[in-house]
């Protein structure tokens, strides 16, 4: 046997496409993303046969709809100067994401409804590369004190292109990847829902795209569909005098997180602000032998694409 093909030396890099599903031929020096991969690099139907064959077993199959899908994992961390795009930002746009620039300032990602960007994918295994074009997903963001800060790039989908092998082993640049906060009490500098400051334990943020590969005539592509936000935080309970979150449910309020420090982590700040969430179900449950709510909200936008915003700055 020849050359094998060894985990560690998988890496992905992606970059935003200009042309719907035209390769935007991402390199290692310029479009590396810091990233796990966790795919299914042939994916699609398997079709059986099905006739009277006057014997029993299986009469073959026929796979259709070829795709590509998985999941990748990075981490929440900072820009090389405030008002630059972050590295991962390619997988931002993927999910659905709009990046508006405030020079030398910050960089606001809120979601639209139409004209999703995609991004081309090269999936590196050694020396084979599989391709896929028109990648979409969906997103969710954890903030919690309980790991440090990620995005999960989930239901990710893309057009199948045959793989190839290439010459050399891919030498990504990782540069301008920073390494996460610590979301600590002391790094997370900002923590309201409904106007009070909460304890918090955990914190998901799920986008909800609703992420569909499509084959009709004159149309292969992946699209969003729909997105439906919510947050599920954890957070310690508190005495009904001082906030009784039980009488809230169904009720309208906002949240604002804040990972790092004005002024003295410039770069690193990132911010999750939703202006109008729905607390939809409350439960208590016990962490360290405390109680605390297990709050699930909806993310309920007052006009179109108003959901919310993630800064970086």
């Amino acid at each position: 046997m020849g050359e094998r093909i060894l985990e560690q030396d998988t890496c992905v890099l992606a970059a935003v496409e200009t042309v719907y599903g035209t390769d935007k031929a991402p390199t290692a020096a310029a479009n590396a993303m810091r990233v796990k991969a966790d795919m299914t690099l042939l994916d699609g139907d398997q079709e059986a046969i099905e006739f009277d064959a006057g014997r029993g077993g299986s009469k073959g199959s026929i796979q259709r709809n070829k795709k590509i899908s998985g999941t990748l994992t990075g981490y929440v961390a900072g820009v090389s100067a405030a008002g630059t795009a972050p590295a991962i930002a390619p997988l931002l746009q993927a999910a659905g994401l709009k990046p508006t620039v405030t020079a030398a300032t910050k960089v606001t990602y809120k979601p639209v409804s139409t004209n999703h960007d995609s991004i081309t994918l090269h999936v590196f295994r050694g020396k084979v590369k599989h391709p896929c074009v028109g990648a979409r997903c969906n997103l969710e963001v954890s903030l919690g004190t309980d790991a440090l800060p990620k995005f999960t790039f989930n239901s990710l989908m893309g057009l199948y292109v045959n793989p190839a092998q290439v010459a050399d082993f891919q030498n990504c640049d990782f540069t301008p990847f920073k390494n996460p906060l610590v979301t600590d009490p002391v790094s997370i500098t900002k923590m309201q829902l409904f106007g009070q400051e909460v304890n918090m334990a955990q914190l998901t943020f799920r986008l909800g795209n609703t992420v569909t590969y499509r084959s009709v005539t004159n149309d292969e592509s992946v699209q969003i569909t729909s997105r439906r936000p919510q947050v599920e935080i954890v957070f310690e309970e508190p005495l009904l005098n001082d906030f009784n979150w039980w009488n809230k449910i169904s009720t309208f309020g906002a949240m604002a997180y804040q990972l790092g420090e004005d002024v003295t982590d410039v770069g690193r700040i990132f911010e999750l602000l939703v202006p109008n969430l729905q607390l939809n179900s409350i439960a208590p449950t016990i962490i360290d032998g405390i109680s605390h709510l297990r709050c699930v909200l909806d993310v309920v936008p007052t006009a179109r694409d108003n959901d919310f915003e993630m800064i970086f700055r």
